[in-house]
């Protein structure tokens, strides 16, 4: 089985249809950890497989945040 590949922030952009800004907010926000990609000055390069396992984990743990919330209830008259 050949390695993964490296992948541009162009390439990643572009496999999740976002635009750069998104890629880039992703990684500023910690959506994607800095141990997912490689930095070498000004560039950036990821694994396809890890980003997504990392935003897969961020929109898990979103759902079960969600899910945590308690239903409004109505007021009840006294």
């Amino acid at each position: 089985m050949a390695e993964e590949k490296y992948l541009t922030l162009e390439q990643v952009a572009q496999h999740y249809q976002v635009s750069l800004s998104t890629v880039r907010s992703w990684v500023r926000m910690g959506a994607i950890p800095a141990d997912k990609y490689i930095k070498v000055g000004k560039t950036f390069r990821f694994k396809i497989s890890e980003v997504d396992a990392a935003l897969r984990a961020l929109n898990q743990a979103k759902q079960s945040k969600l899910m945590d919330i308690p239903e409004a209830t109505p007021d009840q008259d006294m």
